[in-house]
């Protein structure tokens, strides 16, 4: 693992261990069912092919809105964006048009931006706040060599695409004494999109795509019904 997503994960577990020595005030779902919130953390492919081959994990960024139907149950939104490199060793699976002298990964990078809508279940223990959770996305998946889209050398077609996937997280969230209304999250996501064309990409990269992320981040949660009141207008007397 190289030193970036040590960093990240090292500072994760500095954040963790800071705040669970502070005391959590109870949320309620009911009284702030909506929540929105950030997460920064890393990523790396674990499958398929060439998308996972000499894989490197690089850092990932996801964003959440969410909003309680119950104490127990939630639907969350999520876009996000995540990326891998690839170790300087590992062959391309095929000439690259736009720099054909290279032979390997090594300025290769596969990117993804996932949109993921979620199902998830919030048990409560204590202070904790755990939440398990899966459901569909749609992915836009696509591969670079030196900051250049690649081209299949047989169909020219340049190696992007919109794809269906699946995605599922757990996660475990603590509330601020402080800021009672605001929670740090620690979670792991994992995302699964069918990116594999083969009458577009019969060279390489054709394959689904299997990528975890391991993210850090802060939510807020807040009642919606507050801001319908204020912009209901006043009644005449």
């Amino acid at each position: 693992m190289n030193l970036r997503l040590g960093a990240v994960s090292g500072a994760a577990v500095a954040l963790l261990a800071g705040f669970s020595l502070c005391s959590a005030a109870e949320p309620s779902p009911i009284q702030r069912p909506a929540g929105i919130g950030g997460l920064i953390g890393g990523a790396q492919a674990f499958a398929d092919a060439d998308y996972s081959e000499g894989a490197q994990p690089r850092f990932a960024f996801a964003a959440n809105l969410r909003y309680a139907l119950t104490p127990w149950l939630r639907w969350q939104v999520s876009p996000g964006f995540f990326w891998v490199g690839y170790d300087h060793t590992t062959p391309l699976p095929f000439q690259d048009l736009n720099n054909p002298t290279d032979t390997t990964k090594e300025k290769v990078l596969s990117l993804i931006l996932p949109v993921s809508a979620q199902l998830q279940w919030t048990p409560t223990r204590g202070p904790w706040h755990y939440h398990v959770g899966a459901g569909p996305g749609v992915y836009r998946v696509w591969v670079e060599n030196r900051r250049k889209v690649m081209k299949d050398p047989l169909t020219k077609v340049n190696h992007k695409g919109f794809y269906p996937g699946m995605s599922g997280q757990i996660g475990v969230e603590r509330f601020l004494k402080a800021q009672p209304a605001t929670s740090i999250e620690f979670s792991v996501a994992g995302h699964w999109a069918f990116a594999d064309r083969p009458e577009q990409f019969p060279s390489g990269y054709n394959s689904a795509v299997l990528g975890a992320e391991f993210r850090v981040g802060a939510n807020y949660y807040f009642d919606v019904a507050r801001f319908e009141k204020k912009s209901g207008s006043t009644p005449a007397k």
